[in-house]
């Protein structure tokens, strides 16, 4: 039986009720309130299963919250404590039931203070209140207080506090924005150090610019001619006079280079090659830090710094395997250590964070506990307090302005506004703020297939796919974020069937008619989840990472679903729940037979694009057919509801041409049905009808403009 004490420790971790506070090795942890009372159940019944529904009574007692909520909490938790899901050291998960505590918790007296081999005694089961429970209430409860009351102080000192007046003015002013472009072909733009000028790109599908906008007298003057050349990132020079970009063809598929050009005009000088679109400047100009990505297993992404004049002196500071990706960088304003984001979101869950490297010694160490779904764009504060970060955080999908204290980690959202930021640049005196916001503007249409000039419109979508009855299943946006809805082919009955903070997308009605099958990240990463045709009765399927769901098996046994961090071929029972992986090949898409035994994907055979199709059952190779275009990309698949054609898409670039093209499996000449024009089709974004007449496309782009941000208060 727990004894009457002061201090509770389990692991590195230690509750300390006299200073009121959570300690890790002796440091304060940083915790939200709900995390901190979900923390407390389950050290309540330690060694005990906790039903799901035990804590989301218990947490959440005076609420109505789904259990994405507590998923997401559960996630938080896991990130403060370090512990993993799959090799759990303090939370077991069980399996569609609850969680368990199995790390072993001892009491801290004074007698065994300084070390102890004491290892304390199970808790009763949550359903009865032992002693021992009701004492680390009695114990825990001030604590949870106390750090309630810490937590809103910190946020308030972090927001309002007097080391960033002088440094931030921007952050004590009321918001306060100005619209720089309206034509939604700005997607870059960076501010010089003295506040003055904006420098930025101009155009997306069609030939693209750069330009120079005086802020006061609102002139703008162009400085490198259009071209056919894509842009993925600016920077400026410490003084203004140089700038620098990231540029490569359309057409080639190909990484970035990185360019050196006067302000005041002249000749790019291309000074490195094969980059990503994330480039930083240190403060005295001699450097530059830039990311590569070659996506190998073992090294997807790395950090790079080189002398900023020609490129020379090249020299690796870190890396991450794959899935883990490098994204923005800045090199701090002492110069003396790299601010990187990295993390990956291939499986829907915030797991992007923040990393600092030090340049002389390559040492890394985080910035902070806080995790994203993704982080666009960093900016140091000038004196070090301090960054501004453009971030999305699950479930909610807007990537707003955020502002992270250096001392604390602490992260607070500082736009709460419905615009998507992507890129920022802030001036040397942090005056002045300058962002581009991008939204997407997608259209799902319905194409008759012997006449594919015949093209019905629906509606704003992001994917598609289709019942058995013909009605049409989609994923949109147009709510705020993505849902999924039902439509019959001729527009009508238009149904909204989940409502969910999180992302629901991929939808998959199964061929009985009953179900729809769809990608959900509600609890916290990216699941199967299950619901009736009318939207009711909403389950998970999956437990491990899932995916997109793909295909039901003809007997209705098995849902086989697109593993999202391993891109390979999984399945899962939908009698029992059974998960196991059927083809592990990487694939960057995959489409299988109406009669389930075959998989159709792109590949290679030496340097010739080919469609493969593979046997389900044992792997083998079935067939290969050659691209009908071996310049193009294919990036849409399906088989025929026949099973006699594979259907794909080819594009020669992002903003080119796209061709729907019917590969007959007898192996007879491709067949062109259709130029479906030079906008983007989205991801889960084409299908074929289930009676063979008409398809299903959903098309469109982004917009994206510049903002002038005075205030963020």
């Amino acid at each position: 039986m727990l004894v009457e004490t002061n201090k509770v420790r389990f692991g590195e971790f230690l509750f300390d009720a006299r200073e009121k506070v959570l300690l890790r090795a002796g440091k304060p942890v940083s915790i939200t309130p709900k995390a901190l009372e979900l923390l407390l159940v389950l050290l309540e019944n330690h060694g005990h299963l906790v039903e799901k529904d035990a804590l989301m009574k218990k947490v959440w007692a005076d609420s109505f919250v789904e259990e994405g909520n507590l998923a997401y909490t559960m996630r938080l938790l896991r990130i403060v404590l370090g512990d993993e899901k799959r090799k759990p050291r303090f939370i077991e998960t069980v399996s569609r039931r609850g969680y368990r505590f199995i790390a072993e918790v001892e009491e801290i007296t004074e007698e065994n203070a300084p070390s102890s081999d004491s290892t304390s005694e199970f808790f009763e089961p949550h359903n009865e209140e032992s002693p021992g429970s009701r004492k680390i209430k009695k114990l825990l409860l001030p604590a949870v207080a106390v750090t309630i009351i810490g937590v809103i102080s910190a946020g308030f000192w972090f927001a309002k506090g007097k080391g960033l007046d002088g440094s931030a003015p921007i952050l004590n002013l009321p918001f306060a924005s100005e619209k720089l472009s309206t034509n939604g072909k700005v997607a870059h733009a960076v501010i010089s150090p003295d506040g003055k000028n904006v420098v930025y790109t101009n155009g997306i599908e069609d030939k693209q610019s750069v330009w120079v906008r005086q802020l006061e007298s609102g002139n703008n003057v162009e400085i490198i001619p259009p071209s056919d050349d894509f842009y993925y990132g600016l920077a400026l020079s410490p003084d203004g006079n140089f700038l620098y970009f990231v540029r490569a063809p359309k057409l080639i598929e190909q990484q970035f280079d990185i360019y050196r050009v006067s302000i005041f005009g002249g000749i790019p000088q291309k000074i490195i090659r094969e980059t990503e679109g994330w480039i930083s400047i240190s403060p005295d100009g001699a450097t530059i830090s830039f990311v590569r990505c070659y996506r190998r297993d073992e090294e997807n992404c790395s950090l790079s710094i080189a002398d900023a004049s020609d490129g020379k002196n090249e020299r690796k500071l870190v890396s991450r395997p794959r899935p883990f990706r490098i994204g923005d960088n800045e090199i701090s304003p002492d110069g003396k250590t790299i601010t990187f984001a990295v993390g990956q979101s291939e499986n829907a869950a915030n797991e992007f964070s923040i990393s600092e490297v030090n340049i002389e010694n390559g040492q890394e160490q985080d910035l902070t506990i806080e995790k994203f779904f993704n982080i666009k764009s960093l900016e140091w504060l000038p004196d070090r307090s301090g960054l501004l970060i453009v971030a999305s955080r699950v479930p909610n999908k807007e990537f707003r302005i955020w502002q992270v204290s250096a001392p604390s980690g602490e992260a607070v959202p500082l736009t709460k506004d419905s615009e998507n930021y992507s890129v920022l640049s802030l001036d040397k005196a942090a005056h002045r703020l300058v962002a581009t916001q991008s939204k997407q503007d997608f259209q799902l249409s319905l194409f008759n297939l012997e006449n594919t000039s015949i093209k019905q419109k629906l509606g704003d979508a992001s994917g598609v796919n289709f019942a058995a009855n013909g009605k049409i299943i989609f994923s949109s946006s147009m709510t705020g974020n993505d849902e999924i809805w039902s439509i019959n082919a001729d527009g009508s009955g238009r149904r909204q069937l989940t409502n969910n903070p999180a992302e629901d997308l991929s939808a998959l009605a199964a061929p009985d008619g009953h179900s729809i099958f769809f990608a959900s990240n509600r609890t916290g990463e990216v699941q199967v989840w299950k619901m009736d045709g009318d939207g009711s009765n909403q389950t998970q399927i999956t437990s491990k990472e899932g995916g997109p769901p793909l295909f039901v098996s003809p007997d209705g046994r098995w849902l086989y679903y697109y593993h999202n961090l391993t891109k390979s071929l999984w399945r899962v029972s939908l009698q029992n729940g059974e998960e196991e992986l059927i083809l592990k090949k990487r694939m960057d898409q995959l489409a299988i037979s109406p009669d389930g035994l075959r998989i159709a994907f792109p590949d290679k055979q030496g340097e010739v694009n080919i469609l493969m199709i593979v046997s389900v059952v044992d792997a083998s190779i079935v067939k290969s057919f050659k691209l009908t275009d071996q310049k193009g990309d294919l990036i849409r698949v399906k088989w025929s509801p026949d099973g006699e054609n594979l259907a794909y898409i080819l594009a020669a670039g992002e903003f080119e041409n796209k061709f729907l093209w019917f590969q007959p499996l007898d192996g007879k000449t491709p067949r062109q049905i259709a130029n479906l024009g030079s906008e983007r089709i989205s991801g889960a974004g084409f299908a074929l009808a289930p009676d063979g007449k008409s398809f299903a496309v959903v098309q469109g782009g982004w917009r994206h403009d510049a903002v002038l941000i005075k205030g963020l208060k």
